[in-house]
């Protein structure tokens, strides 16, 4: 893949802007952006098309899209993904930055893994609508819905509320969901996140296979059973990360630096 020049991009919300210089920067690579295909078809966050294919599966198709609008042999897709912690308090977004090499070449993914805030209201009356706004990060998109009504990249209080004025006049008002805009050319923190998954595929880009030197040999498998500080049983906390090649399934595993876990870990001291 590094012996192409040229890797081409579908968006149609920026990311251009964040992945082109980066991959410039560090590998010396041109990104020819095209919007020939109309991402949003693959689903919205906002929800008006259904997503019914998994984030990697998305960005994948985005970049195999990529290369076949363009004619270049290397396509890039990115696709953004938002879920409760595994913890079961706050969210976290997962960044993916796809890169594949035509029909039957090698396949690269770029990750990043963040909390992010993800904030949305019912609102009963405009002055609920201007507490939200007037709580939103700077430069982070709004989105409206109300009745049947959908506005999205709204920026700011006046915009918020003249969108408010020409659903439901000056006197009225209906029950309105205000969210965040989630498309990466509305949410700043989505842009820094985007920019991790880059930053983590000129990475995976630069370690090949000791075996084949095919990219993207990377540990980013965890393998369980790191034993018990108390007991010494295995538990669930990974001992290892294994790292398997796409191409020629060659694999080795990458011991974590902590010889113990915790007892809370533990299904025998803490059943």
């Amino acid at each position: 893949m590094l012996n192409e020049h040229t890797f081409s991009l579908l968006t149609k919300h920026g990311k251009e802007k964040v992945i082109a210089p980066l991959l410039q920067q560090k590998l010396g690579i041109e990104v020819n952006h095209t919007e020939a295909f109309d991402t949003d078809q693959l689903g919205t966050f906002s929800g008006e098309i259904e997503r019914v294919s998994s984030p990697l599966t998305c960005a994948i198709k985005k970049a195999i899209l990529a290369f076949k609008l363009t004619g270049d042999s290397v396509g890039l897709g990115s696709e953004g993904s938002f879920f409760i912690s595994p913890a079961g308090i706050g969210t976290v977004n997962e960044e993916l930055l796809a890169c594949v090499k035509d029909e039957a070449g090698g396949l690269v993914i770029g990750r990043y893994l963040a909390p992010v805030d993800v904030r949305q209201a019912e609102c009963e009356s405009r002055e609920e609508i201007i507490n939200f706004v007037q709580q939103t990060p700077a430069n982070q998109g709004l989105v409206l819905k109300s009745n049947g009504h959908l506005a999205k990249g709204l920026q700011g209080e006046e915009a918020v509320l003249a969108t408010v004025q020409a659903w439901f006049g000056r006197s009225s008002f209906e029950r309105t969901t205000i969210s965040f805009d989630l498309r990466a050319h509305q949410c700043p923190v989505r842009r820094q996140h985007i920019a991790g998954a880059t930053e983590n595929l000129v990475e995976r880009l630069q370690s090949p296979c000791p075996e084949c030197d095919h990219p993207g040999f990377w540990p980013d498998r965890p393998l369980p059973g790191l034993p018990c500080e108390l007991c010494a049983a295995p538990t669930r906390v990974s001992r290892a990360q294994l790292a398997e090649c796409a191409k020629c399934a060659h694999a080795q595993s990458f011991p974590v630096e902590q010889e113990t876990a915790e007892a809370r870990y533990c299904d025998f001291c803490n059943p």
